[in-house]
């Protein structure tokens, strides 16, 4: 699902006329341009999800646990996990840890090596920030500008006959962009 809306498309490629059709292949360059940009990303933005999810501790660990992409603060919950899988599984609270502004978690006793906790949060990624949305829309321009040209070269035109060069992939801005969130989600021990 695209993280721009036709409507937005629409601002970019203003002479397009409007129709039920029109709109259906806009949306369709949408989703494409998505699947671009989340290829490039290594994981994609939406909704987050409420539930549980276990987490193995590394072998050397310290006082602070790494937990997968989730809004940070919402932590409710850190179970630790024993006999996970078998039928003697039990679980035991965990409450004196602490969230951070990052989302990893802090625990001053530390935390047991290679053991597993169930930790309770709204996992994902968010909405796609503003920079995304804006590459994904620069692709769906050129993928809409090279289907209806029939443009699969990176030429248009007679080769040294006046010939224009257009992007068919992601230009260095827009890799640049999507650097600069991977390294974000990096960050934040998300990615």
């Amino acid at each position: 699902m695209s993280y721009a809306t036709v409507a937005q498309l629409r601002e970019y490629l203003s002479q397009i006329p409007a129709s039920e059709t029109t709109d259906a292949l806009l949306q369709d360059v949408l989703d494409r341009a998505n699947r671009v940009v989340d290829g490039y990303l290594g994981f994609s933005f939406g909704a987050y999800a409420e539930g549980d999810k276990d987490v193995r501790a590394p072998r050397n660990p310290d006082e602070w646990l790494e937990v997968p992409t989730h809004d940070a603060g919402t932590v409710t919950a850190v179970l630790a996990v024993s006999g996970r899988g078998s039928p003697g599984e039990s679980t035991s609270a965990v409450m004196d840890y602490l969230e951070e502004d990052d989302g990893r978690l802090y625990r001053d006793a530390g935390w047991s090596a290679n053991a597993w906790y169930r930790v309770s949060a709204d996992w994902g990624y968010g909405e796609a920030p503003a920079d995304v949305v804006e590459v994904e829309l620069r692709v769906a321009v050129n993928i809409w500008q090279g289907r209806a040209a029939s443009q699969w070269s990176s030429n248009v035109g007679v080769e040294g006959s006046g010939a224009v060069t257009y992007s068919r992939a992601l230009t260095a801005a827009e890799r640049s962009m999507l650097d600069a969130v991977r390294r974000e989600a990096g960050e934040w021990g998300f990615a």
